[in-house]
């Protein structure tokens, strides 16, 4: 953005105060005195002990501490430094004081809170503090189950104060001043311009572009990981288990008892209907037989009243006087 200073003063002073303790600036801020304790155990469990993984990790640190105070230089420098190079920036106005006040109450701890663990031990300002709090606190919590472990031979040493030991107060001032100063050299002291290319393009040349791509990390991470989850996703789960094994399991299912349903309903309709409408039709035909002679005339039920005692009587004759039997023999 660039020229935030005058237009945000109250964020600058305490991004600067911020900033300056995450780089471990020597001797006034929290962030030089909790770095210079892990340096001085990393060299004493080196330069003590021969422990090399010790001296590995003072290296990895030393680099690390210099690339912090580097690019916190250089976040400084292009974010507040100059004239501001987009619209934003030229519009930008400070904060109201529901951001401004917790900024300088962080920025007060950033500064003292280092203090309460500055080493008695320590050329002058440690006979000036002359108690270390948080290392006699923490201590006393831990010391009886360190002198168990040390007894047990399950830790080197015992609790105990790290003796004074210049070489890596040394390293720990090198590095923050001296990323400090190279990021203030390259960017604050000649603040960029609007679409001025980053001074460090050119000289890095392609480490810039691995740098800026973040070592392509991301594109790392889409191709071994990614790519092969959606791929797995897409043409495993979804394609070969879920729509040509899965569905096709329901398909088939599905199939199957369509085609039982489909006979049920042909039995239906022949067998139970068809048989049912065949019965009732009979029926319906004899009633439709039968209705004939159901005339309402009672001249016609006379008649067939006469001729069916007339048949009676003429079968009452025959059996009474044999001749029905003789009429079969």
């Amino acid at each position: 953005m660039g020229g935030l200073r005058k237009k945000m003063p109250i964020t600058f002073w305490t991004f600067l105060i911020g900033g300056l303790a995450l780089s471990g600036l020597p001797l006034v801020t929290a962030g030089f005195w909790s770095k210079d304790e892990i340096f001085a155990e990393a060299w004493y469990l080196w330069d003590n002990d021969g422990f090399i993984l010790a001296l590995v990790v003072l290296v990895m640190l030393v680099v690390a501490a210099f690339l912090t105070a580097y690019y916190t230089a250089r976040q400084i420098s292009m974010t507040f430094l100059g004239k501001p190079r987009t619209p934003l920036a030229e519009h930008a106005h400070e904060s109201n004081a529901f951001m401004t006040i917790p900024l300088m109450l962080l920025a007060v701890f950033a500064v003292i809170a280092g203090w309460a663990g500055i080493p008695e031990n320590f050329p002058a300002v440690g006979s000036i503090i002359n108690y270390h709090f948080i290392h006699h606190f923490v201590g006393s919590t831990i010391y009886k189950l360190m002198e168990e472990l040390y007894a047990l031979h399950l830790v080197t040493h015992p609790i105990e104060s790290l003796p004074f030991n210049p070489e890596p107060l040394l390293a720990s001032l090198i590095v923050a001043l001296g990323g400090l100063f190279v990021g203030w050299w390259i960017y604050g002291r000649k603040p960029m311009e609007t679409d001025q290319p980053d001074p460090v393009e050119r000289p890095l040349g392609p480490l810039y572009a691995f740098f800026s791509n973040k070592w392509y990390f991301d594109e790392v991470y889409q191709r071994v990981f990614i790519n092969p989850t959606t791929y797995l996703s897409e043409k495993v789960v979804y394609e070969a288990i879920d729509k040509k094994t899965i569905d096709g399991i329901l398909h088939a299912v599905a199939k199957g008892f369509y085609g039982f349903g489909y006979y049920v309903k042909r039995f239906e309709e022949v067998v139970i209907s068809g048989g049912v409408d065949r019965l009732k039709d009979g029926f319906l035909n004899i009633s439709k037989e039968f209705r004939q002679l159901q005339t309402g005339r009672v001249q016609e039920y006379a008649l067939i009243s006469a001729l069916i005692a007339v048949a009676l009587i003429a079968v009452v004759l025959l059996i009474n006087y044999g001749w029905l039997g003789q009429l079969f023999n």
